[in-house]
């Protein structure tokens, strides 16, 4: 028990000798001028040690520092570029005797850093580069006459001193920068940072956190990782890396951001999680995913293998109250081209599945490229366009059951005069191709459809849109150029084998016309909003449509009953479907000044030969067409083989009304005018029938010259 006893006083002997010796030998004070100096020397600016350089013994051996301060140079809004409330610094005391200060641990409290750029572009930074290399000029100026004056005390004088860091702690750090060129502003209002040991070759803790603002932004973010450094210190390691952070402004609410990493090494693949919830402007979000990640050992290449995205999303800007967005790719990212490229990635949103690759480089205006492909996309269900047509049927339907004003109509008329904002097409280099096996937009449905578009210096190119449609196919050519004041377009379309009756069915819900088409198109005209399309639109529509039928008219039982007609009898009632078939229909639309005419419409069937012309107002979307229809076989009914006595009566139809309700009425003023036998076999008619009247009477002159008068009436 004794000699345990003498062991620990002989141990505490030797600590207090040996911090009797320490405060004995080494003043700290002794580094203050000498740090000071050194600070001028290198950055040209002043260097303020307020408090004493002081030993602390407890809990361990080390340094305190009181508030220190590194002055701005003139002119800046705060005098401080650096400043600190205090710092400690625990040491070694052994090898302080043999000059090497080994440092246990650094502890800054209450830091802060105040960075200014000037409205006249000067930064408070700038002074400290130009006297860096001022220094070093000197430095090597002065370097011979040094190594002359310091070369004896050298050899003869003690070893240089040498220092290393075992960690370091910053609690309570702020920093400011401010542009006021730019007008920007960032603040860090509360800044905490330990690393728990700094030591090449050894694994280290960190941990952090931090809040502030950029602008109106405010941020918290926290985390933690460990750390190693190699000897060569240049190529760290991390592992168990944790990141977690907020963010909200005005309109912006970054509610949670984490993202986790198992480890890092440059040329080694990481694996990264992440997750964010948050809202903007109309906008709800809830995402999480995972993936690898790795960096290429020269920090200029980053590739991402196996990205796994899911959302949810809510908000009134949706096509639905609510979606589910699923992505998964690799991508990759090469810094020195700003190349950014997504390879076999499949995008499923809702109901929808994409799949293709996509590239995008930063420029000052970003250049996209991408090949998209899908089985089957529904555009309208996905935008809920047959929801929001039932929708407005219904608010048509109560607007009518009421005597409110005419607001909606005032809405619907400020609509067709609204232009597109086409701004985007000046800030794009975009082109690519997009495969779908199905699709269905407007009502419409396409097969096989393969379009390429490009869009460059605000014109938009629609190289070719190839597809199916109703048992045809559909090439078509565009280009719209929003570089002027107003947009301007041109189309070509080319329709071959179309079954038009089930087309215009889903598009217009007009069955009035069937048969096989084709119909080549060349349009042209200023302005995208309805009413500019309507008056502006210029070119021609070439129509050809075989084995067909134009439905809501009889042509043959309108015959008959001119027939009757002309013979003053009743026509025979024939309940026969209201529509005239046709084995070839031709027309030539021309478009222009908001009209659409066509001079030489033809149909031609076993019975008719109609030919026709007029034109409709493309924005009243009134008709006013003639069709002269001629009697080449028969009366007797449509495919019938009789001919009777009205064979080559050529029949006028006029068409009225509008696209909606079209009216087809027969013209008998000009039926007896185009028809001389008609004429004659009137006033034989008229002849008999007055016989029969009047008896002898009948040859009277004068009731001769009132059946001239009245037969005049109705032929002129």
């Amino acid at each position: 028990m004794k000699k345990l006893l003498y062991a620990v006083l002989a141990i505490v002997i030797v600590i207090v000798v040996g911090v009797g010796a320490l405060l004995a030998l080494v003043d700290p004070n002794q580094f203050k001028p000498l740090l000071a100096e050194q600070v001028k020397k290198a950055t040209g600016q002043e260097l303020v040690i307020r408090g004493d350089i002081g030993w602390r013994f407890f809990p361990s051996i080390g340094f305190t520092l009181g508030q220190t301060e590194f002055r701005n140079p003139e002119g800046f809004a705060e005098p401080n570029l650096i400043q600190l409330g205090s710092a400690e610094l625990s040491v070694s005391v052994v090898p302080l005797f043999s000059r090497h200060l080994e440092i246990g641990h650094i502890s800054l409290q209450d830091g802060r850093v105040f960075i200014q750029t000037r409205k006249d572009g000067v930064n408070n930074l700038d002074a400290l580069g130009q006297s860096s290399k001022q220094a070093e000029n000197n430095t090597v100026a002065d370097q011979p006459t040094a190594a002359t004056e310091t070369a004896p005390q050298n050899q003869g004088g003690a070893e240089p001193w040498t220092i290393s860091l075992e960690g370091v702690e910053l609690v309570n750090a702020s920093a400011e920068i401010r542009d006021d060129q730019a007008g920007t502003f960032t603040a860090i209002s509360a800044l905490n940072f330990t690393l728990s040991r700094f030591a090449p070759g050894e694994w280290t803790q960190a941990e952090f956190d931090v809040a502030g603002q950029n602008g109106e932004l405010a941020f918290t973010a926290n985390g933690a990782s460990e750390l190693f450094i190699v000897p060569e210190m240049n190529n760290a390691e991390l592992k168990n890396m944790q990141l977690s952070a907020t963010a909200k402004d005005k309109l912006n609410d970054i509610q949670s951001l984490t993202v986790t990493m198992d480890k890092f090494k440059a040329g080694d693949w990481s694996a990264v999680t992440f997750a964010v919830t948050g809202e903007v402007p109309d906008l709800a979000f809830d995402a999480k995913g995972e993936t690898r990640l790795k960096l290429s050992e020269a920090f200029d290449f980053v590739q991402l293998q196996a990205l796994a995205l899911e959302s949810g999303l809510k908000g009134a800007t949706l096509p639905r109250p609510e979606m589910a967005v699923k992505l998964s790719a690799d991508a990759d990212y090469d810094v020195n081209k700003g190349m950014a490229t997504l390879s076999q990635f499949k995008a499923d949103i809702d109901e929808i599945s994409v799949n293709g690759n996509a590239s995008f480089k930063a420029a000052d205006i970003p250049v996209i490229r991408f090949a998209v492909n899908s089985d089957n996309i529904d555009l309208d269900a996905f935008l809920g366009l047959d929801k929001k047509e039932t929708s407005s049927q219904a608010g048509a339907e109560d607007v009518g059951s009421t005597t409110a004003g005419t607001a909606p109509e005032t809405a619907s008329a400020a609509d067709k005069n609204q232009e597109p904002d086409l701004s985007a097409l000046k800030s794009l280099d975009v082109a690519g191709t997009v495969k779908l096996g199905k699709f269905k937009a407007a009502n419409a449905k396409l097969a096989n459809v393969l379009v390429d578009v490009k869009v460059a210096k605000g014109v938009l190119k629609l190289n070719h849109l190839d597809a199916e449609l109703y048992d045809g196919s559909i090439k078509m050519q565009a280009m719209l150029n929003a570089n002027g004041k107003l947009p301007t377009y041109k189309v070509t379309n080319k329709i071959s084998g179309v079954q038009i009756q089930p087309l215009m069915v889903d598009v217009v819900d007009n069955d009035v016309l069937a048969g096989k088409g084709n119909i080549t198109m060349s349009l042209a005209g200023t302005g995208l909003a309805e009413k500019r399309i309507r008056e502006n639109v210029a070119g021609t529509v070439d129509i050809k449509f075989a084995d067909g039928a134009v439905y809501g008219v009889n042509v043959p039982e309108m015959i008959r009953e001119a027939r009757a007609t002309l013979k003053g009898k009743k026509a025979e009632y024939v309940k026969e479907e209201k529509k005239t078939d046709f084995s070839g229909l031709t027309a030539t639309i021309k478009l222009g000044s908001g009209k659409a005419s066509t001079t030489n419409l033809d149909l031609d069937s076993p019975l008719l030969r109609i030919a026709g012309k007029g034109q409709t107002n493309l924005v009243s979307e009134a008709i006013d067409f003639k069709v002269n229809t001629s009697v080449v076989a028969t009366s007797k009914g449509q495919g019938g083989k009789q001919v009777d006595e009205v064979a080559d009566l050529t029949l006028p139809i006029d068409v009225k009304g509008d696209w909606t309700e079209p009216k087809f009425s027969m013209d008998l003023a000009g039926l007896l005018k185009q028809n001389n036998k008609l004429e004659e076999k009137a006033h034989k008619e008229v002849e008999r029938g007055l016989e029969k009247l009047l008896g002898d009477k009948a040859k009277d002159d004068d009731v001769k010259k009132v059946a001239d008068k009245l037969l005049k009436g109705l032929f002129n």
